[in-house]
C-alpha cells in the first residue's frame, strides 16, 4: 500500500513537471465555490427487506439501517472514555398497522389516527468516535435493524428516529409495504452485500451499508430468491446500464451477462438477520429441511462505472426474468470538485499547459467529457478497473487545499500552499516558526524538496517564499 502511495504521488509529480506552465490561467468562474459551498449529503440508508420464515404463514419484515457517523450529532464525553472521546446515542422504532387501503393525502400523510397497530420494534444504541475527525467520517457507520413477523398482506408503518440530545423524535411519512409469501409467492426478493465468509457451514453475507445501491469501485455480492426453482432449466445473469433521461429509464446497454451453474445456488437455506463480530448487519444462511432456493453471486462491479443498472435474472425460454432489481453504484467520497464537468477540467491548468487545457475545453459536454475521460484514462495506473486512483486523488487534494488552507483573502487551491500540496501531496514533515522580529514561517519537507512559507496577514495567509531541493 505504502508502494501504491507512493507511485501516485510520483506520477501526479511527474504530470505537474510535464505540463505545468507558469503563465497565469485565464479568469475562474465561481463554479467551484458553489460546488464547495453545497453541503454534502450524508450516505443514510433505511431499508426494508422480508425474509422467510419456517412457517408458510408468517414472513419476516427486516428494518436495516446503516447510518455514517457524519449524520449522527456527536457530543465530547464528559469523562475520558476508553470507547472514544466522543459519543452520540441514537433511538429508533417502527410501528406496523393494519391498513385500509387507501392512500394517506398529503394532509394525514404523518397521521396514524384511527390505525390499529398490529407491531412494533424498538432499539436504543451509543457509538463512540476516537476523534473529531472520526465523528465526522462518512465511512464509518452505525449499524443495526429491527425486525417483525406478519402474516403476507398489505401494511402501513411509520419510523421513529431519535439522534443525539435531540428533545423529540423524527416520525417518517406513512409508508406502505406489501408483504408476499416465499411459499407459494412469486415475487423475488434481492439483497447486496460487500463480502461472504463461511463458517462452521453456514454462509453469512455483511450487507451493503447503502441499502439498496452499491459502493462504486468495489465487487459486491447479490443474494436473490428464486422461486419456483427448477433445477433442470438454465438460469442467465445480466446487467444493464441505464440510460436516464428526465423519468424515462428505458434506453439500455448491457454490460454483463453470464450464465449460472449449479453452484450459483443454494437450495434449503433460511437466511436470517444478525450483527458480525464488526457490528455490521448480515444474512446467516442456514440449511433447513423444505428451504428456499437462492442465488449467490459475486458481481464484477470494479469494471463498471458510477451508474445506474438493471440486474436480471431469466430462466430459458421464459418471456419475463425471475428476477429483476434496479440500483445504483454509489461514489460515496466522490471528490466535490469532480462533480461538475466544468470545473473539472478548469481545475487541470495545474497540470496542464493551455493550449491542452483548451482543447478539453473545447465541444459538446459529451465532447468534452470524452476527451476528459480519455485524458485520465491514459494515466490510469489500474486501467483492468473503472476506478482511477489517480485522478481521484488529484482531485481530493484541491479539495483539501480549499478546505484547509481558503483564507478571507484567498481560496485554498489558489494559494501558494494549496498549489503546492496539489502537486506534491501532503509534505513529509511540516513545522512551524515564530521568529521574534519577522513573520511565521512555515516549513514543508519533502523527500527530496523543502518549501519555505511566511505569513503575509494575521489572517493565515502564507506566500511561498523559497524552494530547495535536498
Amino acid at each position: 500500500m505504502k508502494l501504491f502511495k507512493f507511485f501516485l504521488s510520483t506520477a501526479l509529480l511527474f504530470l505537474c513537471l510535464l505540463f505545468f506552465s507558469d503563465a497565469a490561467y485565464g479568469q475562474w468562474n465561481n463554479g467551484y465555490r458553489q460546488l464547495a459551498n453545497q453541503k454534502g449529503k450524508s450516505p443514510v440508508s433505511i431499508d426494508i427487506i422480508t425474509l422467510p420464515t419456517k412457517s408458510d404463514s408468517t414472513v419476516t419484515m427486516g428494518v436495516v439501517f446503516n447510518l455514517p457517523y457524519s449524520y449522527l450529532p456527536f457530543k465530547k464525553a464528559k469523562r475520558t472514555n476508553s470507547n472514544g472521546e466522543f459519543y452520540s446515542n441514537l433511538e429508533l422504532s417502527i410501528e406496523i398497522f393494519k391498513t385500509d387501503g387507501q392512500k394517506s393525502s398529503s394532509k394525514d400523510k404523518f397521521s396514524i389516527k384511527g390505525l390499529e397497530p398490529i407491531a412494533r420494534d424498538f432499539l436504543s444504541d451509543t457509538v463512540y468516535a476516537e476523534n473529531y475527525e472520526q465523528s465526522q467520517s462518512k465511512k464509518e457507520f452505525l449499524n443495526g435493524y429491527l425486525q417483525t413477523s406478519l402474516p403476507p398482506g398489505t401494511y402501513d408503518y411509520v419510523l421513529q428516529i431519535k439522534r443525539g440530545q435531540e428533545a423529540q423524535s423524527r416520525m417518517s411519512r406513512r409508508q406502505t409495504v406489501h408483504i408476499s409469501s416465499f411459499k407459494n409467492g412469486t415475487q423475488d426478493h434481492v439483497t447486496f452485500g460487500n463480502s461472504l465468509t463461511t463458517q462452521n457451514g453456514i454462509s453469512y453475507v455483511s450487507l451493503s451499508k447503502l441499502g439498496e445501491n452499491v459502493a462504486y469501485g468495489k465487487d459486491f455480492y447479490m443474494l436473490a430468491h428464486i422461486p419456483n426453482y427448477d433445477p433442470s432449466a438454465n438460469y442467465n445473469l445480466k446487467l444493464d446500464n441505464l440510460k436516464v433521461s428526465g423519468k424515462d429509464t428505458t434506453q439500455s446497454s448491457t454490460v454483463y451477462s453470464s450464465t449460472l451453474s449449479d453452484g450459483d445456488f443454494k437450495t434449503d437455506i433460511l437466511p436470517t438477520l444478525s450483527k458480525a463480530k464488526d457490528n455490521d448487519v448480515q444474512l446467516n444462511l442456514k440449511h433447513i429441511e423444505s428451504g428456499y432456493t437462492y442465488a449467490l453471486l459475486q458481481i464484477p462491479n470494479k469494471k463498471l462505472p458510477n451508474s445506474l443498472y438493471r440486474l436480471t435474472i431469466s430462466k430459458t425460454g421464459d418471456s419475463s426474468p425471475v428476477v429483476s432489481e434496479t440500483y445504483r453504484a454509489v461514489w460515496v467520497d466522490m471528490p466535490r470538485s469532480l462533480l461538475s464537468l466544468d470545473v473539472s477540467i478548469e481545475m487541470l491548468h495545474y497540470i496542464v499547459d493551455d493550449k491542452t487545457l483548451d482543447r478539453l475545453s473545447s465541444g459538446s459536454n459529451e465532447e468534452r467529457e470524452q476527451k476528459f475521460r480519455e485524458f485520465w484514462e491514459k494515466r490510469d495506473p489500474t486501467p483492468e478497473t473503472d476506478y482511477n486512483e489517480l485522478m481521484a486523488e488529484y482531485y481530493r487534494r484541491i479539495d483539501y487545499a480549499y478546505d484547509k488552507f481558503s483564507t478571507q483573502n484567498k481560496l485554498g487551491h489558489k494559494s501558494d500552499r494549496g498549489n503546492v500540496y496539489i502537486k506534491f501531496g501532503p509534505p513529509k514533515n511540516t513545522k512551524r516558526k515564530f521568529p521574534t522580529n519577522g513573520p511565521t514561517t512555515e516549513i514543508w519537507t519533502y523527500p527530496s524538496t523543502k518549501f519555505v512559507f511566511q505569513a503575509t496577514t494575521g489572517f493565515g495567509d502564507f506566500k511561498l517564499v523559497s524552494k530547495e531541493k535536498l
